[in-house]
């Protein structure tokens, strides 16, 4: 039996725990918390990760759901690059960034494999 519910799927559970440990370290730093285009254009890119998870389940087909799964992927890449400019901005040291790091390569992971899961039914049309 197939996940019926949103909230129940790998991917979506793993973009959710990403965006919030981004918050959280976001928040923490006083620097990057002060600093309000930085942080939007972070937290923007954290969370438009779940959310094309989200907009892609609610689609008729699975290639449209492949399509918002490459999406936040693309998203996922953005929220490290804007992590990665926080280090080199003295927001935050690497090794505080670990976790949400780990958290990425977790929800990265889970995106390709059901994205690949999906593809016999982009080949036959459904």
């Amino acid at each position: 039996m197939g996940v019926k519910r949103l909230e129940d799927l790998q991917a979506f559970q793993r973009a959710d725990a990403f965006k919030l440990e981004v918050y959280r370290l976001a928040n923490a730093s006083e620097m990057a918390r002060s600093d309000e285009r930085y942080r939007s254009q972070l937290f923007d890119a954290a969370a438009s990760v779940g959310a094309n998870i989200a907009e892609g389940w609610k689609r008729f087909s699975a290639a449209e759901l492949c399509q918002f799964l490459r999406y936040a992927r693309g998203s996922l890449e953005e929220s490290l690059v804007w992590l990665n400019d926080g280090v080199a901005r003295g927001y935050f040291d690497i090794a505080t960034i670990a976790s949400a790091l780990q958290l990425a390569d977790q929800c990265g992971a889970t995106i390709i494999a059901l994205w690949r899961s999906l593809q016999p039914f982009v080949k036959k049309g459904r």
